[in-house]
């Protein structure tokens, strides 16, 4: 069998649509969109008249995964008993927050990605992040993906192994899921099938299995960025940079012209060309070098010498680039001063004042939309364990069981925060139990739970 591979994001991902008979549904418009948007992130090779040097989509999601990351910190409510069913969800719940970075990252470049749980060897999970160019969607349903294709494609001895894992789930929520392994010679070509035990971290593979707990979608974790869709309006997520990728390029385009300007525009002496030629003591001809020194043939003006040096245009190059780097914070919901040099423009209050607010506004999408996942992945990872064997069927209620903190936001101020909710205790209009519910963010619905909170965090009153 030889499988012309019909390349979607160049020789990153493959559509495999002949190998398992599904084309993928998403729009031309979209595979265009998506194939630019990762060009744009990995792009370090300037071309078409572009100086990349500024790499802005790097900048961009960097500094947002910093911002959103920088005090976060999650746990379980209670300290679980070792052994227990909560204690192994403590350790996936660590787990998967050694892959919180990549998970956002990627998931900003591409509107969205899996974060996709696998046995480690040990009784536990692994997480894997699925990028948006390693697989195709191959069927929808109301409530999501319900059909994809994942490959993973490994460069060995000068070959190539390329894993086509296809995930699928029924109306009643049983996951099937199908792998196949081909070997050739290039990226772009699935040359032969071969056995899925012919590389050992696959040997464990079977060509087909349906799972018999209905797992209710992919067994996978669906991270999606939370814009609406301005490419085609469909279910797809987009890059938190799609609404600025002209700008971008305009601002390389300007950074390759203020090279451009640098480079013609540099002092020169310009003399005659004889002036150029010394005579050799071996008879030959010595010419100095004309970086610097540039002869012409003919007559010169005045004594045949002069001086080159016009005038840089670089402060009206940089006066645009620090409007595009504006423009830029505009339409992602960026704080003034991320990208632009903040001196380079005279601000309002007000302005000031909107900036921070939609930046705020921009991390609270970012942290609520990683809190989802974690849930969710949480959620999922129960299921596999119990599949699996890894931990009983006990049921674990992950809203009550998870907390996550994110420190003091962008607009919140904690400290402040508390002093509020003490003046509001004193004043007897608060419980105290509630207020350290909020402190220390532990369930307070039940005069149980309320009874946990006094027992554990207030003094018992000394009779006077």
């Amino acid at each position: 069998m030889n499988i012309k591979a019909q390349a979607l994001f160049d020789d990153t991902a493959i559509t495999g649509a002949r190998a398992f008979g599904g084309p993928d549904v998403t729009s031309s418009a979209m595979k265009t969109a998506i194939r630019e948007w990762f060009n744009l992130f990995f792009m370090r090779v300037p071309e078409r008249e572009e100086d990349p040097a500024q790499r802005i989509p790097c900048a961009i999601i960097g500094r947002l995964v910093k911002a959103c990351f920088a005090e976060y910190d999650s746990s379980f409510n209670s300290v679980p008993a070792p052994g227990s069913k909560a204690d192994w969800m403590n350790v996936a719940r660590k787990a998967i927050d050694a892959v919180k970075l990549d998970a956002l990252q990627w998931a900003m470049v591409g509107g969205e990605c899996f974060i996709k749980p696998a046995p480690d060897g040990t009784g536990g999970l692994a997480y894997q992040v699925v990028r948006r160019d390693c697989y195709n969607v191959l069927a929808r349903g109301p409530g999501g993906i319900t059909d994809v294709l994942l490959c993973e494609r490994n460069h060995i001895g000068g070959r190539f192994f390329t894993l086509l894992e296809r995930r699928s789930v029924d109306r009643r929520g049983y996951l099937t899921i199908q792998n196949k392994l081909y070997l050739s010679n290039t990226p772009t070509t699935l040359e032969y099938e071969i056995p899925l035990d012919s590389l050992p971290q696959y040997a464990a593979l079977a060509p087909e299995h349906t799972y018999s707990v209905p797992f209710g979608g992919l067994g996978m974790a669906y991270v999606r960025m939370p814009m609406a869709n301005t490419v085609d309006g469909s279910p797809d997520g987009v890059s938190i940079y799609e609404s600025a990728v002209q700008l971008i390029h305009n601002i390389y385009k300007n950074e390759y012209q203020l090279g451009r300007e640098f480079e013609l525009g540099r002092s020169r002496i310009i003399v005659g060309a004889d002036k150029l030629i010394t005579p050799d003591p071996e008879g030959g001809v010595m010419r100095l070098k004309d970086d610097v020194f540039v002869g012409l043939d003919g007559e010169t003006s005045g004594a045949g010498i002069d001086i080159f040096s016009p005038v840089l245009r670089d402060e009206s190059f940089e006066r645009r680039k620090q409007s595009y780097l504006k423009a830029c914070e505009n339409v992602i919901g960026l704080k003034r001063g991320l990208l632009s040099d903040v001196e380079a423009t005279e601000r309002t209050a007000k302005e000031i004042t909107s900036s921070e607010g939609d930046y705020s506004l921009s991390i609270i999408d970012l942290q609520r939309m990683w809190y989802n996942a974690l849930s969710e992945t949480l959620r999922i990872s129960d299921l596999w364990g119990q599949t699996l064997g890894f931990c009983s069927s006990q049921a674990v209620d992950i809203e009550h069981l998870l907390s996550v903190n994110w420190g003091n936001g962008i607009l919140y101020d904690d400290a402040k925060s508390w002093q509020e909710t003490l003046e509001m205790v004193q004043s007897g209009i608060l419980k105290p139990e509630l207020a350290l519910a909020k402190k220390f963010d532990l369930p307070c619905e039940t005069p149980e739970d309320l009874e946990k909170i006094r027992a554990k965090y207030m003094p018992e009153a000394v009779p006077i």
